[in-house]
């Protein structure tokens, strides 16, 4: 008996009856709810627990309360008790369409069911402007993402659509500028994308592992940023807005399914690396508008066969198209890309055009040469062409007059007379200096040699004819007196009454200058009366007296090395005209003429084609040497 009542004292000591102050249990959070598309799942109740003293116990639903036999509750002592409000931090991100979690305008986690596979199809809000990396990572069900109407997206970062295996289809917005690296990494059912035109960076947005193999970047854009599709290795075709300019470095590196490229004629530049090691191209349609080629652009393209670089290529980096053991360059005559691939010695050949070009230039050289009489086929043959170019001709009392100057002007000019009668050589007489002597003119039985060197404004050197006659073979002649001009002398004549001459340089409006002339103790003296706009170029000049005021005024035009030179004729009254009028003639003669002359149904042409400032460089020559003055009956012409 007494061992039952002290069992029950025990018993009764252990027993401790709950009670749950107020204030010390923590109520279970409301059930909130998360929507992806049309799918709702419930999120589970967060437990209650309850506090007694220092311990903490959980339970599930509601808590109940327990009271012990005899409860001591102490009860506050404040006078006037206060209850604060809990306080609510409010997020700093919001949730758009129950599935994206935006961050001052950054996507920066999709909340949606990875897994679910009824969920195919995405569109991004307009509101974002950056989806942050790995957002949609792992996505594998999602076969087409567009973009809200008016997207503000601007950049999307790194591995954003990593693991997107069945996304088919992305329509980018306008306005995107950047691409994050390897933005679709493992995206194997992607295989074309539009780049919009507004995108300017951009790094390996593939990759190796993609499965791309059309690209097409939007009119508009200008520069293919660098590296943007570098080692894309299933990409097949590209295809470029008629506004690209430039294709960044490495842009193509290691695209080693491309097959072939067409440049859009506004491409002016190909940066380094930029279709190294792409193995599978076959062809490559040039800009003609290409001015650099940077290094190693087409390095490795081993099955590249031919390749054209235009006329406007002026520079080529080191190993452009090194290993490309099958590629032949496609080259112009004098071109860059002649120069490059001799000096390197890479397999070249000229341009089908180019070849018709040089065919069509023989034919006519031919030609004229069938017009010319077999007597006079040799004769006036010019000397001293190694050291020396000749310039401008004239004919005055007996003899025909040739001047020249020297190769880089390392020696005194100099003028070769000849015996107009028989075209037999007669002597070289030496000028007193070094300048670039343009033309030489008869005016009143006067040699007057114009010098072009002295300052921006030319000097005429006179030498009466009976001192040009008297001077020794190869001996110095000193000028009788020097006239300053006003304007250039690179091409003259004289018409009796007046001294024509002018600028012979490509530039805007060059002019001629009209002066009468007359003779003021027993010296020249040049009255400038008129002046017109001519055709830029121009390197030799006849005017035939048609009356007093009429004129018929013909210029000898040339374009260079290799281009067909061009004889221009006007017909102007020149009390009247403002202008020399409209052409009358084009006549269409072989490369590099300069002065002419024409004398008793007689047109003497002289060319520079045959000095060795032309011909002495393999890089750059002229194809046609015509290295005697040219006596052509002008009604042939």
């Amino acid at each position: 008996m007494m061992k039952n009542k002290i069992m029950k004292r025990i018993a009764m000591a252990l027993t401790v009856t709950l009670m749950v102050p107020t204030g010390m249990v923590i109520n279970t959070k409301d059930v909130k709810a998360k929507t992806v598309g049309n799918v709702v799942r419930e999120a589970e109740a967060l437990p209650q627990v309850t506090t007694i003293g220092s311990e903490e116990t959980t339970t599930s639903g509601n808590a109940e309360e327990t009271t012990t036999e005899n409860p001591t509750t102490e009860n506050p002592t404040t006078e006037n008790p206060t209850t604060e409000a809990p306080t609510t931090v409010p997020a700093d991100y919001e949730i758009i369409n129950g599935v994206y979690k935006v961050k001052d305008n950054v996507l920066i986690e999709y909340l949606g069911n990875r897994e679910d596979k009824n969920i195919t199809n995405l569109e991004i809000p307009a509101s974002i402007q950056k989806i942050d990396q790995q957002v949609f990572k792992g996505c594998k069900y999602i076969e087409k993402i567009t973009f809200e109407t008016s997207s503000n997206l601007t950049e999307i970062s790194d591995y954003a659509f990593n693991g997107c295996s069945a996304l088919k289809t992305i329509v980018l917005p306008n306005g995107l500028k950047k691409f994050g690296y390897r933005v679709f990494k493992l995206c194997t059912s992607l295989t074309e994308i539009t780049i919009p035109n507004t995108v300017t960076e951009g790094n390996q947005i593939f990759g190796i592992d993609g499965a791309i193999k059309k690209v097409t970047f939007e009119n508009g854009i200008k520069t293919i940023p660098a590296e943007f599709l570098r080692n894309a290795y299933t990409l097949e075709s590209v295809s470029f807005g008629r506004t690209v300019i430039s294709i960044g470095t490495r842009a193509f590196y290691n695209c080693k399914s491309l097959k072939s490229v067409s440049l859009p004629a506004t491409v002016t530049k190909i940066g380094t690396s930029t279709f190294y090691n792409c193995a599978a191209m076959t062809k490559v349609t040039m800009s003609k508008n290409v001015t650099k080629i940077g290094k190693y652009a087409f390095k490795k393209c081993s099955k590249l066969k031919s390749l054209t670089l235009y006329k406007k290529v002026a520079s080529i980096g080191a190993d452009a198209f090194a290993e490309d053991r099958s590629l032949t360059l496609k080259v112009y005559a004098n071109s860059y890309g002649k120069s490059y691939a001799r000096r390197n010695k890479l397999k070249w050949e000229f341009t089908k055009s180019e070849l018709e070009r040089q065919a069509k230039n023989k034919k006519q050289y031919n030609d004229y040469l069938n017009k010319i009489n077999a007597k006079d086929k040799t004769k006036y043959k010019l000397k001293y062409l190694k050291n020396y170019v000749p310039q401008g001709s004239c004919i005055i009392g007996k003899y025909l007059v040739v001047s020249m100057y020297a190769k880089g002007l390392k020696k005194k000019s100099i003028l070769l007379v000849y015996k107009l009668s028989s075209g037999k050589y007669v002597k070289k007489v030496v000028l007193p200096s070094k300048d670039h002597v343009g033309s030489v003119t008869n005016i009143k039985n006067r040699l007057a040699v114009s010098l072009n060197n002295i300052s921006t404004n030319d000097y005429l050197g006179i030498i009466s004819y009976s001192k040009l006659k008297k001077t020794k073979p190869g001996k110095k002649v000193k000028y009788d007196y020097m006239v300053h001009l006003p304007g250039r002398a690179d091409f003259a004549t004289f018409d009796g009454t007046y001294f024509w001459s002018g600028h012979s340089a490509n530039i805007s409006a060059p002019r001629m200058y009209g002066y009468k002339v007359s003779v003021k103790k027993k010296k020249l003296k040049f009255t400038k009366k008129h002046s017109f706009a001519v055709p830029s170029n121009s390197q030799g000049l006849v005017v035939k007296k048609l009356s007093k005021w009429r004129r018929e005024f013909i210029f000898s035009q040339s374009y260079g090395l290799i281009s067909n030179s061009t004889m221009i004729t006007y017909r102007t009254n020149i009390r009247k005209a403002s202008s020399l009028g409209t052409t009358k003639k084009n006549i269409v003669i072989p490369a590099m003429s300069e002065g002419i002359i024409l004398n008793k149904n007689y047109m003497y042409i002289v060319f520079e084609s045959a000095a060795g400032l032309y011909c002495d460089n393999p890089d750059k020559a002229t194809e046609i040497r015509i290295n005697n003055v040219w006596k052509i009956k002008s009604g042939s012409l």
